[in-house]
């Protein structure tokens, strides 16, 4: 997909998309307060392929505001699994410095 496509795809204009790949001001970055917790709690944000995790595609809205909604529904619930997990089982998490891909 050339990143034509994805800003069509996604609704953003080409030079966002560019400024998102290629972490520039105004771009896709995680914001500080979630690369924090995500540190603490030992997770890194990472990209799969969705069929790779739930076995089929999954439809994603396109609306950029509504993209950005679910994503972060979706890392919130793996934030409170992991909080529950790492309290039933007493562990004490340990953050790598930066696996979350946060600024500093």
């Amino acid at each position: 997909m050339s990143r034509a496509d994805l800003a069509r795809a996604t609704g953003l204009r080409p030079q966002a998309v560019t400024r998102a790949l290629n972490g520039a001001e105004g771009g896709g970055t995680i914001p500080p307060a979630w690369a924090a917790m995500l540190d603490a709690l030992g997770l890194a944000l990472v990209a799969v392929p969705v069929e790779s995790v739930t076995g089929g595609p999954v439809t994603l809205p396109s609306d950029p505001s509504a993209l950005e909604r679910e994503i972060t529904q979706r890392v919130s619930a793996a934030v409170r699994e992991a909080l529950s997990t790492q309290a039933g089982s007493g562990a004490t998490p340990q953050g790598d410095g930066g696996s979350a891909g946060g600024q500093g």
